[in-house]
């Protein structure tokens, strides 16, 4: 048989018997379809004929659409149906990036930012591994590193006729002092092959040492002297959370000693729902409770969602200056560390055990609470897990609308994008390269969900055309990060617009949205010196957020999870953007200048998309 006959019978051949079954079935439907019109239904109208033929015909051609594959493979390279290929191309700027040597690379060969760093330890394959000895191996933490909680009081040493066995020296923690510190660490020891299964979530310091937070916290005074270590100097957006004369940073800003009380009060709650294996879990303080919002069922995301709660917990205590190496709760930011730290996973994902709609909300707001602590602190056994977090960052951008969702690769929507954002603004502060592809990209994005008259509002995905405030006030924010300036290089009608549609709706009791009003203050917050009309928009929202925060905030420092969106999070959703919202007048630092040297748009290779 000849060549060119033979190739659609062995694309034939090669289908699985499932769809061989359904075309003979699908042929033989046509031929007595064909057959009743020509006989039976001989004497109905035309158009009729023409409309049952019609649908047939689209049956045939989705049945062509979900057999017919472009590209097959597998992982081991041969024919079949693998794991599907996929395809991106690049531009020139990536393709130092996107060249891998390995004959099966890694999700994130083509987005390697550090050629030099072994972030990740390397995995044998399924041949060349001895598979008598799987079921008995422990499940492996995919970054290495010490841990990252307090140190923990020794343990009184046993009776001599309990053991004679030396005990183990203990390992240096994040807490010790800067001498122990620079003691070289040990590489860390490979559990035995006989370890339970759960080892990996085995809580790594006590309850009482970890978890209670301190008596004197709830009484500290707000401008309580807190001793610290020498450091390098903080990149600018976080001096202030250390500034000595944060009390006057914060009168000057709008806020009072009752905003901070407010604040103080939440963090106190914070440390008490930890959990003591270091994590925030969701379900237990109300996540994964379906409320319908925008008659969309969601099925119940964020009952599973503890990495990113647990993220926006610790940037609430980061917000304030609390780190795993100084001030009243660090050993509750050290053991949240350590809880995300075990729960990354070997291509860098943080979305833990978090289901399809939490799944990359999770994996931002916990890589962002990572890469915020390592820029804070300079500590460099961070640096696994940043880099890991942001190289999953950058694979899951959409290579085309630039955009992020609920998926790798999923055409993105703005939501998604501000999370995923403030990952890479904070890991560039930690000297993690992010390519600039990546950037123009976002831009093109950010281009695309403009709507109103002056383009200054925006929608939840391109192919939409009503803006709402929500996504206006979360893309004005993108834009102020991206451009490095205030203005989010919106021309004045554009800022005028977008200000004036937060301005209508401040916060009120009358519908509480803390996602909204968290984007819409930290937005206004930066655009507050641009213009008169942007800093009076400023004092009247902040007027109306303090207000709101103090008047619904609970006497135990929480607050309430049966607003919009919080039946998803739960109450630490809630109470950490409550807290975050009520530490703005510190939290970052705009930049003295129209644009810094240090953001995106000041890059010499970056490219921003030309307007439409």
């Amino acid at each position: 048989m000849p060549l060119h006959q033979s190739l659609p019978l062995a694309t034939l051949l090669q289908l699985p018997t499932f769809w061989i079954c359904v075309w003979i079935g699908l042929l033989t439907a046509t031929v007595a379809i064909i057959w009743l019109i020509r006989t039976r239904l001989r004497n109905i109208k035309p158009w009729q004929k023409c409309a049952i033929l019609s649908l047939w015909v689209h049956v045939l051609l989705a049945c062509l659409t979900a057999t017919v594959q472009i590209a097959v493979g597998s992982a081991g390279g041969g024919p079949g149906y693998g794991p599907p290929i996929q395809v991106a191309l690049l531009p020139d700027q990536l393709e130092a990036i996107a060249t891998s040597t390995d004959a099966t690379p890694t999700p994130f060969d083509e987005f390697e930012l550090d050629p030099n760093a072994t972030d990740v330890e390397t995995v044998e394959s399924a041949d060349d591994a001895p598979k008598a000895d799987e079921a008995e191996k422990p499940p492996a933490e995919p970054f290495e590193a010490p841990q990252l909680l307090a140190k923990a009081e020794p343990a009184p040493e046993p009776a001599a006729e309990e053991t004679e066995d030396e005990p183990e020296p203990a390992a240096p923690t994040l807490n010790e002092t800067d001498e122990q510190v620079a003691v070289e660490t040990p590489p860390p020891v490979a559990e035995p092959a006989s370890a339970p299964d759960d080892v990996t979530a085995k809580p790594l310091a006590s309850a009482d040492e970890s978890i209670a937070p301190p008596a004197a916290v709830a009484e500290a005074p707000a401008a309580s002297p807190v001793s610290l270590p020498r450091r390098k100097q903080l990149p600018a957006p976080y001096a202030a959370r250390f500034a000595a004369n944060r009390t006057e940073i914060v009168a000057a800003g709008g806020g009072n000693t009752q905003t901070e009380g407010a604040v103080r009060a939440a963090l106190n709650w914070l440390a008490a729902a930890q959990s003591k294996d270091g994590r925030w879990d969701a379900k237990r303080h109300g996540a994964g409770r379906e409320y319908y919002v925008l008659g969309q069922d969601r099925q119940g995301a964020g009952a599973q969602a503890d990495t990113g709660v647990s993220g926006l917990a610790l940037l609430a205590f980061l917000g304030a200056g609390h780190t795993h190496q100084e001030g009243l709760y660090q050993p509750h930011v050290g053991s949240g560390l350590e809880f995300l730290r075990r729960s990354q996973q070997p291509d860098g994902n943080l979305c833990g055990d978090a289901g399809l709609f939490a799944q990359m909300y999770c994996h931002s707001m916990a890589s962002f609470a990572v890469s915020e602590t390592m820029a804070m602190t300079d500590d460099e056994r961070l640096g696994p897990l940043v880099r890991g977090a942001t190289r999953f960052t950058i694979a899951a951008q959409h290579p085309t609308d630039g955009g992020w969702r609920y998926r790798p690769g999923d055409t993105g929507d703005t939501s998604q994008l501000g999370w995923q954002v403030m990952i890479l603004r904070s890991a560039e502060r930690c000297d993690v390269a992010v390519p600039p592809i990546i950037w123009t990209r976002v831009d093109r994005f950010l281009r695309q969900v403009e709507r109103g008259q002056a383009g200054g509002l925006a929608v939840y995905r391109p192919e939409e055309a009503r803006p709402t405030r929500t996504m206006t006030a979360e893309a004005l924010y993108c834009r102020q990060l991206v451009t490095g300036r205030a203005d989010g290089a919106l021309s004045a009608a554009a800022l005028r617009e977008a200000i004036g549609s937060l301005s209508a709706e401040p916060p009120s009791t009358a519908q509480v949205n803390f996602y909204y009003w968290y984007y819409a203050t930290l937005a206004l917050h930066r655009a507050q010196h641009t213009t008169p009309e942007a800093g009076e928009a400023w004092r009247r929202w902040n007027d109306a957020l303090t207000r709101t925060l103090l008047a619904t905030q609970n006497k135990d420092g929480s607050w309430p999870e049966t607003c919009i969106w919080a039946g998803y999070g739960g109450r630490v959703f809630t109470t950490a953007l409550g807290a975050m919202c009520l530490e703005v007048y510190y939290r970052y630092v705009p930049p003295e200048e129209s644009v810094d040297a240090s953001d995106i748009a000041a890059h010499p290779d970056w490219q921003a998309v030309p307007p439409r």
